[in-house]
């Protein structure tokens, strides 16, 4: 009889339990090992995850499947699933909703709280990090020595930049328990022999757990320490490591390191060539130019120079002595015919004492004759030419000093007048911040930066004060009627 009694049937009871499970339990972490994995054409899967002591049923609908880390039987596994019961069965079971690999998980929490405190203490900072060299010539490698990753490197660096290799080989174990000691100490033995411009850390893809020696505090604390450029390439491209980001400069991978620290060979013969070139058609425009003032300051000198002037004056000397030599001549000659004349005449008249007058007469025209000889004018005119050469070379002497003279004054006046000079004097010039001359006492000004130029430095000074010039404070005079 049910009269009196509430009375459920199975399917009422299982989802019942349902809700108060789902209510009261609300979603959870739960960790274990997957067993029994079984998975259907529609997508879902469903497993066991069971530790030492229990068991209990999961499903991991097709829509969660997608978004979860890959798993096996035998894998330990961390998910995220409301607790709940299957009504059909009245089984208990776990509704996954998101599902990770337990060890992953632990290492990514671990992973997030060393960064957060590495970043806040600084290490991260672009201020930090060192430069890399323009051009690295000795180069070193922390590394495994067994592994493909010093192989891929050499490989690189002999495209590109072969005069890097060999590089000097920092053999390190990385991943295990030997991992993290040997990296300390190679990076400390690098920074202490300093054999080396620049070190590359690097090593191949791998899990996060064999890449865990990468993100050991210890490790990253040394690269900061280390007094030489730590190049990190570790894993694949979207590996990301602690030291990556202490690191002075990060790489997606190892070739990709060797790439970042080998300038490209081809292209740097070619950017020598060019500068070759370049400075070869910069002398050689230099010497042309300086080849030309020399030319002109030769000719310059040759047109100013006093032997030139000399030598204009001793051609003008030889040619006035020409037209003398030619003119004494001409002078004998024409007396000569007049004697010839004069002889014709007197034989025209033949009277003896006009004769003996005639005679008289032509030895006193002889007389004179010999007086006028030309060479005794030649010698006359000699004496005066080498006069006259004498005044001339005095002269040019004498206009050389006083040109000398009025250049040096003339100097003289022009250093007194240039801005050298009367800062030299003791005055000053203002210049504003954009290098304006400051005229007058403008209000404007106070509170403004000056420079006082002075003859030896310069002065930084601050307007404090400005009291302009006041109008018409000079007396004009009164005209007078």
């Amino acid at each position: 009889m049910t009269e009196g009694r509430s009375v459920l049937g199975v399917g009422e009871l299982n989802q019942r339990a349902d809700e108060l499970l789902r209510a009261g339990l609300g979603a959870l972490w739960v960790e274990g090992e997957v067993s029994n994995l079984r998975q259907y054409a529609s997508g879902h899967r469903y497993f066991a995850l069971k530790d030492d002591n229990a068991s209990v049923s999961c499903t991991l609908f097709r829509g969660r499947a997608g978004k979860a880390a890959a798993f096996a039987d035998g894998d330990r596994v961390l998910v995220f699933a409301r607790p709940g019961v299957y009504v059909a069965r009245g089984q208990f079971q776990l509704v996954v909703e998101r599902l990770e690999s337990a060890g992953e998980g632990r290492l990514l929490a671990q992973f997030q709280r060393l960064k957060a405190r590495l970043l806040a203490e600084g290490l991260f900072e672009a201020e930090r990090k060192l430069p890399l060299p323009p051009l690295v010539h000795r180069l070193g490698v922390v590394t495994s020595a067994q592994g493909d990753v010093r192989h891929d490197i050499a490989r690189t660096l002999a495209r590109r930049f072969p005069l890097l290799l060999p590089f000097r080989l920092y053999p390190v174990a990385v991943q295990g328990a030997g991992a993290v000691p040997q990296l300390i100490a190679a990076l400390e033995q690098a920074g202490r022999e300093a054999a080396v411009d620049v070190l590359i850390l690097a090593r191949g893809g791998g899990a996060l757990e064999d890449l865990w020696a990468f993100n050991e505090e210890a490790v990253a604390r040394a690269i900061a320490a280390c007094p030489i450029p730590v190049v990190t390439g570790i894993g694949h491209e979207t590996d990301t490591t602690i030291a990556d980001f202490v690191a002075d400069l990060r790489a997606s991978t190892p070739t990709a390191a060797a790439e970042a620290v080998s300038p490209d060979g081809t292209v740097l013969r070619r950017q020598l060539r060019d500068a070759a070139a370049r400075l070869g058609q910069a002398a050689a425009a230099s010497l042309r130019q300086r080849r030309q003032r020399v030319d002109q300051g030769r000719a310059r000198l040759l047109r100013l120079h006093p032997g030139r002037r000399v030598e204009q004056h001793l051609l003008r000397i030889d040619e006035l002595r020409t037209r003398l030599i030619r003119g004494a001549c001409a002078g004998r000659e024409k007396k000569l015919y007049r004697l010839r004349q004069l002889a014709l005449r007197l034989k025209v008249h033949d009277p003896a004492r006009r004769l003996e007058t005639l005679q008289s007469r032509l030895r006193q025209q002889q007389h004179r004759l010999w007086l006028a000889r030309p060479a005794r004018q030649l010698v006359r005119q000699r004496d005066l030419l080498e006069g006259l050469q004498g005044r001339l070379l005095r002269g040019v002497r004498d206009r050389l000093r006083r040109d000398e003279a009025r250049f040096q004054a003339t100097s003289g006046r022009l250093r007194a007048l240039s801005p050298e000079g009367v800062l030299e004097r003791g005055y000053s010039i203002l210049l504003t911040a954009d290098q304006r001359v400051v005229r007058e006492a403008d209000p404007a000004l106070i509170g403004a930066q000056l420079q006082a130029r002075l003859a030896r430095g310069a002065l930084e000074l601050e307007v404090l004060d400005a009291r302009p010039a006041k109008k018409g404070s000079g007396r004009k005079r009164k005209k007078r009627g």
